[in-house]
């Protein structure tokens, strides 16, 4: 084959390259994102004649994967972490002996605010015991919480935990303001049912409370402002 002859065949097959390119892109539909394992990657999908096609480098990409080209097939390697199916971003869920835990410390926290709303409804009247009985309730709820910071071992578990904790320190501030009002002797603040329906505090731990063992019986953890 002279030359010219090659010269010629070369732009022959390089003009059927490009003519099959452009048909290819008349039927293209506008790309699409790709979504994988939670990771979004925009514009990395084409669907051509009802088939998608993906660039590999793009993919290999998305996966964090390592791409390696031999002849006759292109091989992608990936590590167990990537391939787990969860987004990277998801949080674990609460251990169940975490879960657990909390529910009890839960449970010993509503017996101490029990405990100080009777007191409150005391009053004066309540005499010399009260102090000693929210004393009891408060090492009781602060052993339980002790427990379960040992039963925390997932990141979600130790995020739940400081709600727990903020809980408490909620608590514990409302006992001493408790105790302060009775030691006052103010009549008005420890009869009048208006003292209770209008403490910020006192809502804002009922809130929390509440919040909490929804999350613990659900095993997602969540936040909330209520407990902090």
């Amino acid at each position: 084959m002279n030359k010219l002859s090659r010269c010629f065949s070369i732009s022959a097959f390089t003009l059927s390259l490009m003519f099959a390119a452009s048909a290819m892109a008349q039927n293209a539909t506008p790309a699409k994102a790709l979504v994988v394992n939670g990771r979004t990657t925009d514009g990395a999908v084409v669907q051509i004649n009802g088939h998608s096609y993906v660039d590999v480098e793009t993919l290999a990409q998305i996966l964090r994967a390592a791409v390696r080209l031999e002849p006759g097939r292109i091989v992608l390697t990936t590590t167990a972490s990537n391939t787990s199916g969860k987004p990277e971003h998801v949080v674990p869920g609460l251990s169940k002996e975490f879960a657990k835990a909390g529910i009890a410390q839960l449970a010993e926290m509503r017996e101490w605010k029990g405990a100080i709303s009777s007191a409150l409804r005391s009053g004066v009247a309540g005499g010399t015991w009260l102090a000693p009985l929210l004393r009891e309730h408060r090492v009781r709820a602060e052993e339980s919480l002790g427990q379960t910071s040992v039963a925390a071992t997932t990141d979600s578990d130790r995020l739940a935990l400081q709600l727990l904790k903020g809980e408490f320190t909620n608590l514990e501030q409302w006992d001493s303001n408790a105790q302060a009002i009775i030691l006052s002797l103010n009549a008005e603040q420890n009869l009048n049912p208006a003292a209770a329906q209008n403490d910020l505090l006192l809502a804002k731990i009922s809130e929390c409370g509440s919040f909490l063992n929804a999350m613990l019986v659900g095993g997602e953890f969540a936040d909330s402002a209520s407990c902090h």
